[in-house]
């Protein structure tokens, strides 16, 4: 039964393939979003850390992202988003 789930667990691995730079670039995110947690924690070995793992996560990102780029299998980025804040009209002329 065993060797089933662990047959199982590698064929997904298989089938799922590698993460694209999306994904690791989420995954580098949450790494950074930790780091100002424990920042805010005054838990700056663990902030570190954390921080550190983003860094090397964000640099596999652009490194996978130029790959993908140059073998024509992902599309630039779309634009971001418009900001929330909508600054307020100019004032009248008197």
């Amino acid at each position: 039964m065993s060797k089933r789930f662990l047959f199982a667990g590698a064929l997904a691995l298989l089938v799922g393939g590698c993460a694209t730079s999306g994904e690791t670039e989420r995954r580098a995110q949450v790494h950074d979003s930790r780091a100002r947690q424990a920042a805010a924690y005054e838990d700056y070995d663990r902030a570190a850390d954390e921080k550190r793992e983003a860094l090397k996560l964000h640099a596999k990102a652009a490194e996978q992202r130029s790959d993908e780029y140059s073998n024509d299998t992902q599309q630039p980025p779309p634009p971001p988003p418009p900001a929330d804040y909508v600054p307020p009209p100019a004032p009248a002329a008197p």
